[in-house]
């Protein structure tokens, strides 16, 4: 893209008529120097300096041959007019190289000025369409601001022990209804992957289920979760959301429908969570009706590497299990922290310390157990990544630490060697689905 206007024929005309204006004008001045070349300015050098730093090197020589045609006319007999002629060419040649170094310049410069502008433009749209996902996203969460360990810290701060079935489905739609805004659903019992009766119901929602409808159907015999979008004939459903509930054996049990969300909750996310927190709340009474049924018919005791296992490092085991089960499922991270040492003082002190300080929220569960000589401890973070993890453990770490330098302090000013330990504390954090390994680390497993 240059200052060139026109097409070439059309330039080459322009600036032959212009040479020849100039021309027949330098006649009416000066018949006898036409061209002006022998004056003490050369007007001929001008005329091509305009025109070649104007249109380029070729319409320069366009109009060079026509004042040498027209002065082969006129300077016939002065024989200083030939070098005038080739001193002039020189100069043209000369405009002509520093035309093309200019406009290359303005080439270059113009073809990056698009190519700014263009991503300038792009990045102006990416902008806005980022802002407007972000302002749907922040009102999606503004709205609702519930997380799995903030909703199911709730429902276990509400479980009564008497809980039965039916409340249970009672409680889980109200959680529903509560944090993910579902406005119609029911829990059914199911028995031989058919609905036997109903649980519990919200919003309005018939009493008869059609056990045929495609969407129950789908989830009772892939025994997952289902979609609307997951459905071939979306028509021929009334539903947009199933989740049943697996036993041990892999069997159906109950299963979630719904049928009504508003469409602002009514995404992956969502679904996702209800998903979690129904599989999460229906474990959880199962896994206390199990409980319950073994202290009232076994009365047996359940031995960890020879060693009592109290009641708390049971449901510690089964909620690692239970946990790590969603990890697989969903791939929602849940952590375990461990700090392990040798000193029986510091063990206890360690245990006042979990116990006795709110370091621990509802949701998190403690336990300490013996291997050997060994004394472990054990913090379960449920739905907590490895980078959430992160701050909690360097506090423990810092805190444990200096209850460490103070029974060490302790020791050295009244003189008990034994209470001094001389080998570190030993902490760490692993993954749920580690858990086992972190026993046969320790040698607390068989």
């Amino acid at each position: 893209m240059t200052l060139k206007k026109g097409s070439p024929l059309f330039q080459g005309f322009e600036v032959t008529v212009f040479a020849l204006i100039i021309s027949f004008i330098g006649y009416y001045i000066d018949a006898k120097d036409p061209l002006l070349v022998h004056y003490s300015f050369s007007f001929m050098v001008l005329w091509l300096a305009i025109v070649t730093l104007f249109y380029g090197l070729a319409m320069g020589l366009v109009m060079w041959i026509v004042f040498g045609a027209f002065a082969s006319i006129i300077y016939v007999d002065d024989p200083l007019f030939i070098s005038i002629l080739l001193e002039n060419l020189f100069f043209v040649f000369l405009y002509g190289l520093f035309f093309a170094n200019l406009h290359s310049r303005i080439d270059k410069l113009t073809i990056r000025t698009n190519y700014l502008q263009l991503r300038l433009k792009e990045l102006t749209n990416a902008f806005f369409t980022l802002k407007i996902s972000h302002d749907k996203l922040e009102s999606i969460y503004i709205t609702q601001p519930a997380s799995f360990r903030f909703v199911i810290s709730e429902v276990l701060e509400n479980w009564t022990e008497d809980q039965t079935l039916e409340h249970s489905a009672d409680n889980t739609l109200k959680v529903l209804e509560k944090f993910f805004s579902v406005k119609s659903a029911t829990i059914w019992k199911v028995k031989n992957e058919s609905l036997h009766y109903e649980l519990a119901s919200l919003g309005h929602i018939e009493k008869q289920i059609n056990p045929l409808d495609p969407l129950i159907q789908e989830a009772l015999l892939l025994r997952r979760a289902i979609y609307l979008k997951d459905l071939e004939d979306k028509e021929q459903t009334s539903y947009i959301y199933a989740v049943p509930f697996l036993d041990k054996r892999d069997k159906v049990v109950s299963i979630l429908i719904i049928k009504d969300i508003p469409f602002m909750f009514y995404h992956e996310d969502t679904l996702l969570k209800i998903n979690v927190v129904y599989t999460y709340i229906w474990t959880e009474y199962k896994k206390r009706v199990s409980l319950n049924e073994i202290h009232q018919n076994q009365k047996e005791e359940l031995t960890l590497r020879k060693h009592l296992v109290r009641q708390d490092v049971v449901d510690f085991k089964l909620e690692v299990s239970r946990l790590s089960t969603i990890l697989k499922d969903f791939n929602i991270e849940s952590r375990i922290y461990s700090v392990s040492t040798k000193n029986f003082y510091l063990h206890e002190s360690i245990t006042d310390y979990f116990y006795q300080s709110e370091v621990l929220e509802v949701l998190d569960q403690y336990i300490s157990i013996q291997c050997g000589n060994r004394y472990l401890h054990l913090v379960l973070f449920p739905f907590v990544s490895k980078s959430g993890v992160f701050q909690p453990a360097k506090d423990f770490d810092n805190a444990l630490r200096d209850i460490e330098n103070q029974i060490k302090m302790q020791a050295i000013d009244e003189g008990l060697k034994h209470y001094i330990n001389n080998t570190p504390l030993n902490s760490k954090h692993v993954s749920v689905q580690n858990f086992n390994e972190l026993l046969k680390e320790y040698g607390c497993h068989d």
